[in-house]
């Protein structure tokens, strides 16, 4: 236990592992080019196993779990630190926080972005890379009603079950991204609606994950006369329609969405562009923020985000063709974006304090080498 405990904690351990993450960090971001980003992130960065054909390697979570560990246990080896060590070892206790920070971003972090067009508000932002499988009660005029479902419902076989259903819903297939052509030959007889004249495609994926056409074949069971296999694929013009019960509802693969604690309201977008052309120069956004009734006036521009809480809002486009000009906000839901500030600072204290303790010893070392051969040969056997 004692030699794998001296492994797990030694500096040669954290040196190779970090330059495997080196290696992992320059073919994950050439892979970008055929993946995507979000396909690449997912295979390289965000996955503790990488399989090269069928060989597993690190990916990038273990191999900064590995580094982690490493920098506790060395760490806990030396509790209580030498004087001339406490530097180093605030220096390190930084350097945990950070990666610290990371795992909490890796798995709380949502990345979005929301439409709001001048004059109207909006209290949602859609996920740039996740989906949804949402049926949509549209009978009630002032508002929809909307159960949606995502994560491990998004996948062939899984099973779809509510109280609002008096049956199952099965996910037949799922292709992430399609392409929907003429069926070719005769249906099973249970295939319903566009099924029943379709067939779906599996094409390569797009760069960005927003732009896979997803599609799923769904199997209702216990519905009466709606049993039957539906084809379900975003992008649709005319959503599929369901009757459950008295209600009808319209079932629809979309963007996965969230709800913001507040409201955004665009009073005026604002533009302005390189003198003789159409090329926009900066742009800005006028907006209130609206929280539990209260009005916060703010301007969101191209360098300067709103913050409040754990979104930050980034003025990332805009829309000034249609009759209603719209701004297009980036936002990022990250419950650790302190992390890298406060760890910075601890590790600069760290080094600051590492510097002033190793200067008498630099002072002492000058010192010795302008003294004559034998007097310094003297001195460093009375220091011995």
């Amino acid at each position: 236990m004692k030699a794998l405990l001296k492994f797990i904690s030694s500096p040669a351990l954290f040196f190779y592992t970090a330059i495997w993450l080196l290696v992992i960090l320059v073919f994950g971001t050439l892979a970008q080019k055929q993946m995507g980003i979000y396909e690449a992130q997912e295979v390289y960065f965000s996955s503790w196993v990488i399989w090269a054909s069928v060989l597993p390697l690190p990916g990038g979570r273990l191999t900064m779990l590995v580094i982690f560990i490493n920098l506790v246990l060395k760490l806990a080896g030396d509790i209580p630190p030498k004087k001339l060590r406490i530097g180093t070892f605030i220096s390190h206790c930084g350097g945990l926080l950070l990666l610290l920070g990371g795992f909490i971003t890796a798995y709380f972090s949502t990345e979005g972005g929301m439409w709001i067009p001048e004059g109207g508000k909006s209290g949602q932002f859609t996920d740039f890379n996740k989906i949804e499988l949402a049926f949509i009660d549209e009978s009630n005029p002032e508002h929809n009603e909307v159960t949606a479902f995502s994560g491990g419902y998004i996948k062939k076989g899984a099973e779809i079950q509510h109280d609002m259903f008096p049956g199952t819903i099965t996910v037949v297939d799922y292709v992430r991204n399609g392409e929907i052509i003429k069926r070719e030959g005769a249906a099973p007889s249970d295939y319903v609606g566009p099924a029943s004249r379709f067939d779906v495609k599996s094409i390569d994926l797009e760069e960005h994950a927003q732009a896979n056409r997803n599609t799923m074949l769904l199997k209702f069971e216990g519905f009466g006369p709606e049993d039957g296999v539906y084809l379900i694929f975003k992008f649709s013009s005319i959503p599929q329609k369901v009757k459950i019960g008295e209600k009808e509802y319209a079932v629809e693969i979309r963007q996965k969405h969230y709800d913001l604690p507040f409201e955004i309201e665009l009073l005026d977008f604002k533009m302005e562009e390189h003198p003789g052309t159409r090329v926009a120069r900066s742009y800005a956004s006028e907006v209130n923020v609206l929280t539990d009734g209260v009005k916060r006036r703010v301007e969101i521009s191209m360098n300067e985000p709103l913050r409040k809480g754990n979104y930050t809002f980034y003025q990332s486009s805009f829309d000034n063709r249609s009759p209603v000009e719209a701004t297009f906000l980036q936002v990022v839901e990250n419950a650790g974006r302190n992390f890298p500030y406060i760890s910075s600072i601890i590790m600069c204290f760290g080094l600051l304090i590492h510097m002033v303790l190793q200067i008498p010893r630099m002072i002492n070392r000058d010192r010795l080498k302008k003294l004559p051969l034998p007097e310094m040969e003297e001195r460093k056997e009375v220091a011995s």
